[in-house]
């Protein structure tokens, strides 16, 4: 054969599986090599530490020995488990959401990993259902997704699985194993990543493998309503009020409004009026008049939460070992907010909704000011209120960017400019992490819905900012009367962007919060919803 009319390349995935007398020894090599064969085989790292190095295994001497003589004629590649700054930047330009979420969680997992072990261990989990498969594994493994699914994603001790599980187990028609067996499918590592349910901090704590939450969230396999022992299994487990915030979240947000009560009713009685305020909104959704107003007594008693956030000139607004811009604190002195920039997710764009006088453009003032504290970050604030007086500060002081509102040219030039910069900066690079001598870029649109509203082309180069200014610094912040398709100029994709919770910041103030909250995630997630600002 004229390897140089017909070049081939032979590639043997998981080559480990293709060593020994009959398979792939040093005779077949040498005749591969003779016909100008190109060989390309992959090996996990485990393995290829076994048949380089002649560690004791499993498989035969004949084919570990072959292995090594194999793995000694070549130059090996290793691939690193987590991706770089520029791959995952790469990555981010695709619509794919399973993409979006495991990039979410390249921290922890690779995305290769987590893509490719993912719907394989969703599968392995959604065949278990079968007779002969494992349905009592199944049972083990679904409890801990209802769990997470739930608001309580943190480990949870086996003992609690394994009386929680029963629950789950209503086919008479399936016969279960045992309950070790049941254990020890669900906990296997396979594919070198991670078992269904992955070990938690502490001894025999476990929870589950995170694509299975997730996949829940995104369709229906492992999905539908979150049972009520759950929820109440959740509520127990809960130690703080970080948790019970969380679980009282995700009811509220799932319509289920007894165990967002549930959740939040001892923080507001302890004194969280934020709970409080959360309360009053739903006693007020129920009709309950004289509930409402006994709630929103008891957040007036919280010298803690207003409408309005404070600033004191005292306190830095930015940390640079987080990367967290501050809006507030806690009871014990702990800061709230949000980072401007995650690693694996890019730069945050976000939304601050509210009526007319709840606090949004003092909100976006902290935000900016801890951006510019930060000095990684050049600001450019567009304002389309008629009053025209929310960035004097910034333009009397010379330390930002300031177009008048009310221009449309000039808004347009300005956003048109933006768009420019972020096509550069994907050609230079080095622009993924602010820095300063890279710093990011900051665009806050005061009042957006005036200028989206204006023009189309705005709303489009809006949304192709929120699109691709993630990975090279770029943040789009707009303040909005509410989360509507309206308030995007008709835009629905900006809408669903700019309001993904999951990869950018929502603050959604004053009264209608919480309500405009589960609104908009109702409206990106279920393509039936029917806006109800219309």
């Amino acid at each position: 054969m004229d390897s140089e009319v017909n070049p081939l390349v032979l590639w043997l995935d998981d080559l480990e599986g293709f060593l020994g007398e009959r398979g792939l020894n040093t005779t077949t090599l040498q005749v591969l090599e003779s016909l100008g064969v190109a060989i390309v085989a992959t090996m996990r790292d485990e393995l290829f530490e076994v048949y380089a190095n002649s560690h004791p295994h499993p498989s035969s001497e004949a084919s570990r020995r072959i292995g090594n003589r194999l793995l000694r004629t070549v130059e090996p590649i290793f691939i690193s488990r987590l991706w770089s700054a520029s791959e995952i930047k790469r990555a981010s330009d695709s619509d794919d959401e399973r993409i979006t979420e495991a990039i979410a969680h390249s921290a922890v997992y690779g995305i290769s990993e987590y893509l490719a072990a993912g719907p394989a261990l969703m599968e392995d989990w959604q065949r278990a259902h079968r007779v002969h498969g494992h349905p009592r594994g199944a049972a083990l493994v679904q409890a801990a997704v209802d769990l997470a699914r739930a608001g309580f994603s943190e480990a949870v001790d086996i003992s609690v699985l394994e009386e929680v599980h029963h629950r789950y187990l209503s086919s008479p028609t399936l016969i279960t194993e045992s309950w070790d067996d049941a254990k020890r499918w669900a906990t296997k590592v396979r594919f070198g990543v991670a078992g269904l349910l992955v070990r938690g901090e502490y001894e025999e704590t476990w929870r589950a493998f995170d694509y299975l939450p997730d996949a829940a969230k995104r369709n229906e396999q492992g999905g539908g309503e979150i049972p009520d022992f759950i929820w109440q299994e959740a509520l127990e487990l809960c130690p703080d009020e970080d948790d019970r915030w969380l679980i009282g979240m995700r009811a509220y947000m799932a319509g289920i409004n007894e165990y967002a009560i549930a959740a939040w009713e001892p923080l507001a009685l302890n004194g969280n009026g934020s709970a409080a305020s959360n309360l009053a909104i739903i006693a007020l959704e129920m009709g309950d008049r004289k509930r409402a107003r006994y709630w929103q007594y008891m957040e007036a008693q919280d010298e803690f939460h207003t409408s309005r956030i404070t600033y004191n000139p005292e306190v830095p607004l930015y940390d640079p070992e987080t990367g967290y811009i501050s809006t507030g604190a806690y009871r014990d002195g702990r800061r709230v907010g949000f980072p401007l920039h995650k690693p694996g997710v890019g730069a945050m764009h976000g939304i601050i909704a509210g009526a007319e006088g709840v606090g949004k453009s003092n909100h976006l003032l902290l935000i900016l000011l801890g951006a510019l504290q930060s000095q990684k970050y050049t600001l450019f604030l567009i304002d389309w209120s008629p009053e025209q007086k929310h960035f004097e500060a910034f333009k009397g002081n010379k330390v930002a960017y300031h177009l008048s509102g009310n221009n449309l040219n000039s808004s347009l030039a300005a956003l048109r400019g933006l768009v420019r910069i972020i096509e550069i900066r994907k050609e230079k690079g080095g622009y993924e992490t602010p820095q300063s001598d890279t710093p990011g870029i900051f665009f806050a649109i005061e009042e957006a819905h005036r200028l989206l509203n204006s023009s189309r082309e705005a709303a489009s180069l809006c949304l192709q900012i929120a699109k691709e200014g993630k990975f090279v610094g770029v943040s789009l912040f707009l303040t909005l009367p509410d989360g509507s398709l309206r308030s995007f100029g008709g835009n629905a994709e900006l809408q669903t962007v700019i309001t993904d919770s999951e990869v950018n910041v929502g603050c959604y103030m004053g009264g209608e919060g919480l309500q405009m909250m589960r609104d908009a995630s109702a409206m990106r997630n279920n393509e039936d919803f029917k806006d109800p600002y219309e």
